[in-house]
């Protein structure tokens, strides 16, 4: 089958399916092999086992293209599966203030450690906006492109929910 890149939490991982007969799904991630036993019990919700260890995974889709939230364990992942047309509008706008790159939002629930930015500052690409704590590890999110800071909608200390937006840019 072809190789797909697959985005985990900001991780890219080369994942290419090779084999499936029924429930048995024999995977390669990043060159290692993996055997699982995978059914779907109802939509969105499946089954997975895994070296005598059985998971119960909810996946949810989210709005952006081949975007995923998968939750399993207490512990929710954001998925994302890169494919052509995926890889040429990143291409494309690589750079530029496009219209998803003109704020910045978790794609999990989390708390706000830090923003290291004010309203109305001018930021360089690869500034650190806002720190973020989620799933027991802090994410740094980080200005896409040179631009300013228009509006800042969350505090230090607040929890968020996913896909809330959190800084405004311009």
């Amino acid at each position: 089958m072809t190789p797909l890149e697959i985005e985990i939490n900001g991780r890219t991982l080369q994942a290419e399916i090779l084999e499936k007969n029924s429930h048995c799904l024999i995977a390669s991630i990043d060159g290692k092999t993996y055997e699982v036993d995978l059914q779907k019990m109802e939509s969105g919700i499946y089954s997975l086992l895994h070296k005598g260890r059985s998971y119960e995974m909810e996946v949810t889709r989210n709005e952006q293209k081949n975007n995923y939230s998968v939750q399993t364990n207490g512990h929710v992942w954001d998925v994302q599966i890169v494919d052509a047309e995926i890889r040429y509008q990143r291409n494309h706008n690589k750079g530029k203030l496009g219209t998803n790159e003109n704020h910045i939002s978790s794609p999990m629930p989390g708390k706000v450690v830090a923003i290291p930015v004010e309203e109305g500052q001018e930021v360089k690409e690869g500034d650190t906006l806002i720190i973020i704590s989620a799933m027991k590890m802090e994410s740094e999110y980080k200005a896409p492109q040179d631009a300013r800071v228009k509006k800042i909608n969350v505090k230090a200390g607040d929890n968020i929910e996913g896909n809330e937006v959190l800084i405004e840019l311009e």
